[in-house]
């Protein structure tokens, strides 16, 4: 991701606020400078997708960070965001960046992850799932809202 992408990264963000936190030039920008992945996906040189993750002993100040944090402390690799732009859904897109980043993540054990559980967000519960994430904690977020926190094993061959 270089900041050529941001544009482009900041408008699939809005399209997917409720689902993920938002994000501004600025918090972009600080993101990018301590994120693990900070990565875009184009297709036919057009982004239409992006992922944020991020590493232990990360200055990332989110809720979920810090949950995990205390309780893998440095045995996980954070999934923070991934938005793939709604004409690409169900395409494989976001299947791909996830065994990219489940590749990296092993090294830590884990990936993990937050997904709104109320209101729930069914597809990305539903995604999860089926790539064997499972519930290891809930978390009230102030705006009302709870996210399940989610994490998958990995096994390091």
């Amino acid at each position: 991701m270089t900041s050529a992408d941001d544009p482009v990264v900041l408008a699939l963000n809005a399209t997917a606020e409720g689902l993920v936190d938002p994000l501004g030039p600025d918090r972009l920008d600080w993101l990018k400078l301590i994120a693990a992945h900070a990565a875009v996906v184009e297709l036919d040189d057009r982004v239409v997708a992006f992922v944020l993750t991020f590493a232990p002993g990360s200055a990332h100040d989110s809720l979920e960070f810090h949950w995990f944090a205390e309780t893998y402390a440095d045995r996980f690799l954070h999934l923070d965001r991934i938005v793939v732009a709604e004409e690409h859904r169900r395409q494989g897109i976001a299947t791909a960046v996830y065994r990219a980043v489940e590749r990296s993540a092993r090294q830590f054990d884990r990936l993990v992850c937050g997904i709104r559980s109320d209101p729930p967000d069914i597809a990305g519960l539903a995604f999860h799932a089926g790539r064997d994430f499972v519930e290891v904690g809930k978390l009230r977020r102030p705006d009302g809202t709870t996210t399940a926190l989610c994490s998958k094993e990995l096994a390091t061959d």
